[in-house]
């Protein structure tokens, strides 16, 4: 309520400004009425309520002490004095509680407030100060009651009036006084106004009339001024102008009473009276001017809010008001405002649109015309929403005052037009769209959505759409929505392929975009799929990729992916230590073939010889053969192979299964056509991709220059390479020497049973420097060297030997042990096992089991050295078994006559027989012929329960690998066995995998 002072020094500076401004008002009022104490403390009491109110406490305290002390100057007794102030503080006291009870803004802009400030002075203060004063005094009170009244009344009237005629201008008059008079003309104005009303109060207050029969018109002459001065320049300027005649009327009154109060007892009472009741009549003229003014404020509030400006025209006066609203709107305008300048403002296309508004408005036809037209703003033109109303009609029924609304609506035009655009674009894009809610039940799709799908709009609406589906059929459907759902919760949008089929059932592509729309609180609102149909660029972009990577005639790789897929191929080999035969071989005497049959002859028998090649590939998870096209009749093979010896023949039989003769007419006999090939071995021939192409390219032209259908494999001939070779077997042999090769034992489990059934021995070289070595390591540097034998019979002394040892400890396992084709192709081999297995004075040879490697044993059956060394092994008891099945090139016929025991399923077709069903048909193909040819069967590299299980299912029982025990030392097998206690069992139905694993 109040303004306060912050500072201490203000403070200080406002209590002593209020306290003099109050001794000075009571010394006035002591001056001019006789009414003790009553003239004192009215003006008094008015400057200590308005300083209380206008600045604190503080400048209150001080009013409060410049009225004590006015008291103190006038002729009274103390007593008097003191029932004066307590009367004083008593009626402040109340007054300011009423005012701060009733929410008082002291700067009286309402007019409750105006009103409240003359009922806190007259009807409060003035009658509490009276009665407590008169009762203090006792002279009062000790008056017979019939004089009583006319005291109290007439310090009721005395102190109100004083309060009243200085409360109300200290609490009217501020800074908006002095913007008011800014303009030097309205200064002169209000001085002269000021003036004028001070001169006709002195003239009236004056002991005699000094202007003869003018005198009788003085009463009104300052009421009007001061009514004039509130009109014109506010009543806070014309309750100061008051509060000045109040003071000239308190100066000249001191002599004596005016001279037409004369005969008016009380006098000065009089002249009060007077000038309480223009004080009053500009209380109400403030009061009625606040209202209107906040009634004009809050309207101009609300059009401000509502951005909407008004003008005002009064047709016959051809007077206008722009509001500021308006101006803002309509840059230019004067307050002034006529339909003539707002026409000058108007966009030349909407100019008639607006004059022919006006017209209907003028005529009378129309009392309200509303219509959208373009105006200059900021050099640029905007759209308004114009409103034309007929507020006032003429007693001729034209239009008298019209009123004029404006309103931006530029920002609803541009959002029409984006509204607009976007629909357009909607109904129009070729990409198909379509808008879910955070449900996927979708709520709008565009023509080209529906097309594109083949699903109408109307079906649409309302349903999940397919695209959206979590779980669809198609297993790489469900794939690529998991991809896309799971970016869609970690980014909020995906884009990519998808695949899906039209209402018709046709497969298409689709590129497909799907984006999240976030609502409140970040919560997802809406999706939007975008799509457009991709089928034949898909298409094109294989049909390209087919023609960029792979030969047109034959499908097989060109030259630029077999450069690829070499590389790969090389980094495999790396990684699991095999050797990648790198064959190029060109078909001998193709030229006549062409030249006889024609050109389209040719390209059936190089088709045909592409067939071949494909037939003869293996393929596995982590490696592939691979067959390609360089051009015309030059072929490439990529071969995997575990040593040289399985190179040769691999080489051998492709060459063999080319070699048949080729259907090139149907009216013809099949043509005999023979190939030449070269072949180069990596890692041996450790080169960069070209560099392997051409070393076999030169191998090709020698094995042509040799005679042709042939070999050659590629010789480095360097002397590095011969240098190494040499140092690898000089380091191997004294490896041997000092005792630094060991062998590992890797268990063989009955898994139905759970039963030990045997151990493979597994070489390994201790190496001082490279740690332990795995045999693919460095037996590959002695297969062509009679070392390799040296080391095969080191291998089966220290076999036999840990078999006649365990055998001795009660262990009741046979012993497999690997052996190499050269090493079983030496015409004593039989007889050196027949003397090892002597040595140790057992029968050992029942628990002997010889590995051999598919593609050796199809060799031995062609070598009548290596044949009848087999039989032999066979008669002293000795067991057989085929290691790797099923990666080598064994015709059935020849399984038939092999004298093998035992088939072992290679561990590559174990570890993908899970996930793909070729290698699980070969593990199955594998234990039907093991079953037909009277074999057992182990499968290796058996590390999982499922797999396990797997086996147990499809006729396999037992099994080796990390899954059941990692290779071990010699030492360590006895304490194994004994401690072992099965590894897999078929467990109750619904357990995990079907089996359940057990400490062994």
């Amino acid at each position: 309520m109040a303004d306060g002072l912050t500072t201490g020094p203000a403070r200080a500076v406002g209590a002593f400004a209020a306290a003099l401004g109050c001794l000075l008002a009571g010394l006035l009022g002591g001056f001019s009425l006789s009414e003790m104490p009553w003239s004192t403390m009215g003006p008094a009491a008015g400057v200590v309520l308005a300083c209380s109110l206008r600045w604190g406490p503080g400048a209150g305290a001080g009013a409060a002490l410049g009225a004590a002390l006015a008291l103190l100057a006038q002729p009274l007794p103390p007593l008097d004095i003191a029932a004066a102030l307590v009367a004083l503080a008593c009626g402040l006291t109340l007054a300011w509680r009423l005012l701060r009870q009733v929410g008082f803004e002291r700067r009286l802009e309402r007019a409750r407030d105006v009103g409240w400030l003359a009922v806190a002075t007259v009807a409060v203060f003035a009658p509490v100060t009276a009665v407590v004063a008169a009762g203090a005094l006792r002279w009062t009170l000790l008056s017979p009651p019939v004089d009583r009244a006319g005291p109290l009344v007439a310090a009721w009237a005395t102190v109100g009036i004083g309060a009243l005629l200085t409360a109300f201008p200290l609490l009217a008059l501020d800074r908006r006084v002095a913007v008011v008079l800014e303009r030097p003309t309205r200064l002169a104005g209000a001085l002269l106004l000021i003036g004028a009303a001070v001169v006709a109060t002195l003239l009236l207050c004056a002991p005699s009339n000094r202007i003869g029969g003018l005198g009788t018109l003085l009463p009104y002459v300052t009421p009007l001024l001061l009514v004039a001065l509130a009109v014109r320049h506010g009543a806070p300027l014309a309750a100061a102008a008051l509060l000045l005649c109040t003071t000239a009327a308190a100066l000249v009154t001191a002599s004596g009473p005016p001279w037409w109060a004369a005969a008016i007892q009380p006098a000065p009472l009089a002249t009060g009276a007077w000038l309480a009741t223009q004080a009053a009549m500009l209380l109400l003229l403030h009061a009625g001017a606040v209202e209107a003014r906040w009634r004009e404020q809050r309207w101009e509030w609300a059009l401000d809010g509502s951005r909407i400006g008004v003008a005002d025209w009064h047709v016959h006066r051809g007077e206008g008001f722009a509001s500021t609203a308006w101006r803002a709107l309509a840059p230019g305008q004067e307050p002034g405002w006529t339909p003539a300048a707002w026409l000058g403002q108007v966009h030349a296309e909407d100019r008639a649109g607006l004059e022919a508004a006006i017209a209907l408005i003028d005529s009378g036809q129309s009392g309200r015309q509303q219509l959208e037209l373009r105006m200059r703003h900021d050099e640029t033109w905007r759209w308004r929403q114009a409103t034309l109303l007929v507020i006032e009609r003429a007693p001729d029924s034209r239009p008298a005052r019209i009123l004029a609304t404006l309103a931006d609506v530029e920002e609803r035009h541009e959002a029409l037009e984006r509204q607009r655009l976007s629909a357009s674009l909607f109904q129009h894009l070729h990409e198909g769209l379509l808008v879910t809610d955070a449900e996927l039940h979708v709520l709008e799709a565009n023509p080209a959505y529906s097309e594109i799908l083949g699903v109408p709009r109307e079906r649409l609406i309302g349903t999940v759409p397919s695209l959206l589906s979590p779980a669809p059929d198609d297993a790489r459907a469900r794939q690529q929505r998991a991809e896309m759902w799971g970016a869609l919760r970690e980014r909020g949008s995906w884009r990519g392929e998808l695949d899906e089929r039209r209402a018709d059932g046709q497969l298409r592509t689709l590129q497909a975009t799907i984006s999240t729309v976030p609502g409140a609180e970040r919560r997802t609102r809406h999706h939007v799929l975008v799509i457009s149909d991709i089928t034949e660029q898909r298409r094109q972009r294989e049909l390209l990729e087919r023609q960029a990577l792979y030969d047109e005639l034959t499908r097989l790789p060109n030259r630029a992916q077999l450069s690829t897929l070499l590389a790969e191929a090389m980094t495999v080999a790396d990684r699991d230590g095999f050797l990648i035969a790198v064959c190029y071989l060109d078909l001998d005497h193709f030229k006549p073939v062409n030249d006889r049959y024609g050109h389209a002859a040719g390209d059936r028998l190089l088709v045909e010889l592409a067939s071949r090649l494909r037939n003869t590939l293996r393929r596995r998870e982590r490696w592939a053969d691979v067959a390609a096209r360089l051009h015309g009749d030059e072929f490439v093979l990529l071969l995997r192979a575990g040593s040289i010896d399985e190179a040769r023949r691999a080489i051998v039989r492709v060459l063999r299964v080319l070699s048949q003769p080729y259907l090139v007419d149907p009216a013809s006999d099949p043509v005999p056509i023979t190939t030449s090939l070269g072949a180069t071995l990596y890692p041996l021939d450790r080169q960069d991709p070209e560099t392997l192409l051409r070393h076999a390219d030169h191998a090709m032209y020698e094995a042509k220059q040799s005679g042709r259908n042939g070999y050659v494999l590629f010789d480095p001939a360097s002397r590095q390479e011969r240098e190494a070779l040499a140092m690898a077997q000089s380091e191997i042999e004294q490896g041997l020497d000092r005792g630094e090769l060991m062998l590992r034992y890797q268990p063989k489990v009955d898994m139905r049973s759970g039963r030990v059934v045997g151990f493979e021995a597994l070489l390994r070289w201790e190496h001082p420097i490279k740690g332990e070595l795995a045999p693919h390591a460095f037996l590959p540097c002695i297969e062509d060297d009679g070392l390799l034998v040296r080391v095969g019979d080191w291998v089966l002394s220290q076999a036999l030997e840990h078999l006649a040892q365990w055998r001795r400890d009660g262990l009741d396992f046979a012993v497999g042990v690997n052996v190499s084709s050269r090493h079983l192709r030496r015409a004593d081999f039989a007889a050196q096992l027949a003397a090892l297995i002597a040595r140790h004075g057992h029968d050992l040879a029942p628990y002997l089991e010889l590995e051999v490697v598919e593609t050796a044993a199809i060799a031995a059956e062609d070598s009548p050295t290596t044949s009848a060394q087999m039989k032999q092994c066979r008669e002293l008891g000795v067991r057989f078994a085929l290691d790797d099945f099923g990666t080598g090139y064994s015709p059935l016929r020849y399984l038939k006559d092999l004298p093998a025991d035992t088939l072992k399923i290679d561990r590559g077709f174990v570890h993908n027989m899970l996930d793909d069903a070729q290698d699980r048909g070969i593990v199955e193909g594998i234990i039907s012929l093991a079953r037909t040819f009277g074999c057992s069967v182990v499968a290796e590299g058996v590390e999982t329960p499922a797999q396990a299980r797997m086996l147990l299912d499809l006729g396999c029982d037992i099994g080796q690998g990390t899954g059941i025990a990692s290779p071990l030392r010699a030492g360590q097998v006895a304490q194994w066995v004994r401690d072992f206690r099965g590894v897999f069992v078929i467990a109750p139905a619904g357990a995990a995998d079907g089996l359940a694993r057990l400490g062994g």
